[in-house]
């Protein structure tokens, strides 16, 4: 658990490197250039990762893994199921999680019905079926949202959302 820990707060620190800033930025689509080096964040930041030595290992391929998709559709290596770290699993919900119920440049945040909704459609697709069972089910999940979502109408969506996701892989949930 604590490694997992460590990897989900340090799973994105590979875009500390300044190509990726004018791309966390932007407001409208990719180009399929700027996806491409969007997606090398992973690897990136496992790289880094590993001039900590306590960090290679479990910390490092949970890192690097962390938007593989269940189906074996994400990156860098396209693993699926099982094959895909459990560290890995676990951040891609998380993070899925902070992207959709955060405001964003492309989309305002989601309300909790429209993320358990988003987890239950993409479930063995791009989530851990099993994993998304445990999360949509967690008392911890509606204590997220209590008070968020009656005190700040704001974070409701205003018109119907085509993406959902965050970034850097916008097509997927």
């Amino acid at each position: 658990m604590d490694q997992i820990a460590t990897a989900a707060l340090l799973h994105d620190v590979g875009k500390v490197y300044e190509e990726y800033a004018p791309l966390l930025r932007k407001e409208g689509k990719l180009t399929s250039e700027e996806r491409s080096l969007l997606e090398s964040h992973p690897v990136r930041s496992a790289e880094l990762l590993t001039t900590i030595s306590n960090l290679r290992g479990p910390v490092e391929l949970a890192v690097k893994h962390h938007h593989e998709n269940y189906d074996g559709t994400g990156y860098p290596s396209r693993l699926s199921g099982e094959r895909i770290p459990i560290g890995a699993r676990i951040i891609m919900i998380a993070d899925t999680l902070d992207a959709m119920t955060t405001d964003r440049p492309y989309r305002k945040a989601l309300p909790l019905e429209r993320v358990v909704e988003e987890f239950r459609r993409y479930a063995g697709r791009q989530f851990d079926p099993q994993l998304v069972d445990i999360a949509v089910k967690s008392p911890a999940l509606r204590r997220l949202f209590s008070g968020v979502v009656t005190q700040r109408p704001d974070l409701w969506p205003q018109r119907p959302v085509k993406e959902v996701s965050h970034r850097p892989d916008r097509a997927a949930v």
